[in-house]
């Protein structure tokens, strides 16, 4: 299951980037991690690789799958990828 809750996690950075909706862990071996926080009518995801991992080198589908969770939970079109740079 990609998307998963922690209420941990958004306890400790929600007051910082907004109100934390989900984390996004592409399968099958994680390469790719997309935090969902929204700001207002805003939806950031940010998104960040493995380390030693580019974006030219992921072979999990994570910007397919971010965006078809946007559209089916209504916020697609007040959604962007932030992509951290390593």
């Amino acid at each position: 299951m990609p998307f998963q809750k922690d209420e941990e996690y958004a306890a400790d950075v929600g007051p910082v980037f907004g109100d934390y909706i989900a984390t996004f862990i592409s399968e099958p071996k994680g390469q790719v991690h997309a935090y969902l926080f929204r700001k207002g009518k805003k939806v950031d995801a940010h998104v960040s690789f493995a380390p030693g991992l580019y974006a030219s080198k992921v072979t999990e589908p994570y910007v397919s799958p971010l965006w078809e969770y946007a559209r089916a939970q209504g916020f697609a079109d007040n959604f962007q990828l932030i992509m951290a740079s390593s």
